[in-house]
C-alpha cells in the first residue's frame, strides 16, 4: 500500500485567481507485477470513489478533478499563511512588538490584574473556521494576551522568584530554532545539533570553572547535556542512582535520596516519580541555612540501621528561599564513603561559578557526581536551557538506553558519535543550543562575566538602602544578587 501511494504525484497549478488540483499515476507493467492484483485493486477503487479515473476505449487515466469554490478559498487561505513575504514582514512586526513591548512593560503593574478564566469569556469557544489576518491576530495579541501577562523579564519593578533573563540573541536564537526545525534526538538526525549541545556546553563549562572531567571533550566518560528543566536533570541522575544501586539492592521501595529542608520541591517531586523514599535533613539559622555532612551522615546512619538503603544526596548551591550554599567538601566525603550518588542543584547559583571571588563556594565540585545550572536564569537564555553535567555518563546510559529498530543507524552503532536521546526522559529534543550559542558568541564571557557581577553589586548596594532605614533590617546575610529583608 505504501507503494502505491508513493507513487502519487500531486501538481498544483495557478490561473488567475482559482487553483485546482491534478493528481497523476504511472504505473509500468513491471511495477504492477510487483505490485500485486491487491495493491492495484486498492489503487483503482481509491481512484473511482474519489472520481480521479474515467475510462476510454484506450483504457483507464486519470483526469483533472476541480475544486468547490470554498476549496479553493481554502487553498488561498493556506497559501497566504505559508507566504515567506508574509512571514518576512510580519516577523519585523513581532519583533518590533517585542522591542517595543520591553520598554512600555516597565509602566504596567508587575503582576496580571485579570480574573480567572478571563480568556474563556474573552475568546470564541472555538478556533475561527476561516482564516484570521494577522492585523487581527496581533490586536488581541494587544487587547486579550497582554493584559493577562505577569512581567517577569523586562518589568523593572518584579522581584518575586529569580528574576529569568532572555536577551535579545537568544530571542533570535528561539526563533532560528522553530525556523530549523530539528528533531535532534540522535547524531544522523542532525549532526549539528548534537554537536554543537556538546561545544557550548563544554564552553560554558569552561566559563563556570568546572572539573575537566564534566567536559564531553574530555577522553574521561563525562559530559554535559541540556535537559528543560532541574526537576528533569533531578529525576535523570536520581534514576540513574537507582539503577546503579539496584545490582546490588533490586528493592527500590528501600532506597533512600537526603535532601534538606531547603532544597528545591523538585528533588522530592523526583523521588516521587521514581517511587523511592526522600529524607529531609533540617538546617538552622545558626549554620546560614545549609545542610551540615554531619546531620547527613547521622540520617543515613538511622536509615542503615533502619534495613533501608541510601542511594544519593541533593546538595544545593544557592537555596530558594536564602541562598545557601551547602558545604560539597565534607557533603561529598560522606556521599563516598556510603557508597552514594551526589548530585548538585546549582539551577540558579551555579552562574555565579563564572566569578573568581565565588570560587570558595564550589570547592568540592572535583567530587560530585553531577551537576545542573539553569541557562534561563542568570546566563541571559530564556527557557528551557537546563545544564547537566555528569561525571560518568554511564550510569544514565544504563537507566535510559533503548535501541529499536527503527532508531538503529551506522553512526550510533560504531560509539563514535554521542546520541542524547539516551540522556534524557523524552526521544525527541529542539536544537536548543543555537540560543546559548548565539548569547555566549553575542556577550562573550567577558560580557556574561559583567551580567552576573553586576547582580551582586546591584544586590549589595540595595542592601545598604534598606539597613539605612530604620524600619527595616536584612534577615539573612546577602548571597549573590538575593536580599532577604523584612518589617523590624
Amino acid at each position: 500500500c505504501s507503494l502505491v501511494l508513493s507513487m502519487f504525484s500531486l501538481k498544483t497549478t495557478s490561473n488567475g485567481p482559482n487553483v485546482s488540483l491534478s493528481v497523476h499515476v504511472c504505473v509500468s507493467k513491471a511495477c504492477m507485477a510487483t505490485l500485486g492484483v491487491a495493491s492495484m485493486t486498492l489503487l483503482f477503487t481509491l481512484s473511482k470513489r474519489q472520481g480521479w479515473l474515467s475510462s476510454t476505449k484506450s483504457g483507464s487515466k486519470f483526469v483533472k478533478s476541480s475544486c468547490s469554490k470554498s476549496s479553493n478559498e481554502s487553498s488561498n487561505a493556506f497559501l497566504d499563511a505559508t507566504n515567506p513575504k508574509d512571514f518576512q514582514e510580519w516577523g519585523k512586526e513581532l519583533l518590533l512588538w517585542i522591542t517595543d513591548y520591553r520598554d512600555k512593560c516597565k509602566s504596567l503593574p508587575v503582576i496580571s490584574r485579570v480574573e480567572p478564566n478571563y480568556l474563556q469569556k474573552a475568546l470564541p469557544l472555538a478556533a475561527p473556521e476561516t482564516a484570521e489576518g494577522w492585523k487581527s491576530i496581533m490586536s488581541d495579541l494587544d487587547s486579550k494576551i497582554l493584559p493577562g501577562i505577569t512581567h517577569w523579564e523586562a518589568s523593572n519593578n518584579f522581584f518575586a522568584y529569580f528574576k529569568p533573563h532572555s536577551s535579545y540573541p537568544a530571542v533570535l536564537g528561539e526563533m532560528l530554532c522553530a525556523g530549523l526545525n530539528v528533531m535532534g534526538f540522535d547524531w544522523i538526525a542532525s549532526p549539528a545539533c548534537t554537536e554543537l549541545e556538546v561545544v557550548t556546553l563544554d564552553w560554558l563549562a569552561r566559563l563556570l570553572n568546572l572539573p575537566e572531567r564534566f567536559m564531553g571533550g574530555s577522553e574521561g566518560p563525562g559530559g554535559g547535556v541540556i535537559q528543560g528543566s532541574a526537576g528533569e536533570s533531578a529525576t535523570v541522575v536520581l534514576l540513574a542512582a537507582c539503577v546503579k544501586k539496584e545490582k546490588k539492592q533490586p528493592e527500590r521501595s528501600k532506597m533512600v535520596v537526603y535532601v534538606s529542608d531547603q532544597t528545591h520541591a523538585i528533588a522530592q517531586k523526583a523521588t516521587m516519580i521514581l517511587g523511592i523514599r526522600c529524607r529531609v535533613v533540617k538546617t538552622s539559622f545558626e549554620n546560614g541555612f545549609a545542610m551540615q555532612a554531619a546531620d547527613l551522615d547521622k540520617a543515613v546512619e538511622e536509615d542503615v540501621k533502619m534495613g533501608l538503603t541510601p542511594i544519593a544526596a541533593v546538595a544545593t548551591t544557592g537555596t530558594t528561599s536564602s541562598c545557601a550554599f551547602d558545604p560539597l567538601v565534607p557533603i561529598a566525603e560522606c556521599c563516598k564513603k556510603r557508597g552514594m550518588w551526589l548530585h548538585v542543584d546549582a539551577a540558579y547559583g551555579g552562574a555565579y561559578a563564572c566569578l573568581d571571588e565565588m570560587a570558595d563556594k564550589f570547592e568540592g565540585l572535583d567530587d560530585v557526581d553531577s551537576f545542573c545550572v539553569n541557562c534561563h536564569k542568570k546566563l541571559l537564555c530564556p527557557f528551557d536551557i537546563a545544564a547537566l553535567y555528569v561525571a560518568n555518563r554511564r550510569p544514565i546510559l544504563d537507566a535510559l538506553s533503548l535501541q529499536p529498530e527503527y532508531l538503529r543507524n551506522a553512526h550510533s552503532e560504531s560509539g563514535a558519535v554521542v546520541d542524547f536521546e539516551h540522556w534524557q526522559m523524552p526521544l525527541g529534543r529542539r536544537f536548543r543550543s543555537l540560543k546559548l550559542w548565539f548569547v555566549m558568541r553575542r556577550f562573550g564571557a567577558e560580557g556574561m562575566r559583567f551580567h552576573v557581577r553586576n547582580g551582586t553589586v546591584l544586590a549589595n548596594y540595595f542592601a545598604g538602602l534598606v539597613e539605612a532605614n530604620p524600619e527595616l533590617e536584612i534577615s539573612v546575610p546577602v548571597s549573590l544578587s538575593l536580599v532577604c529583608l523584612r518589617w523590624k
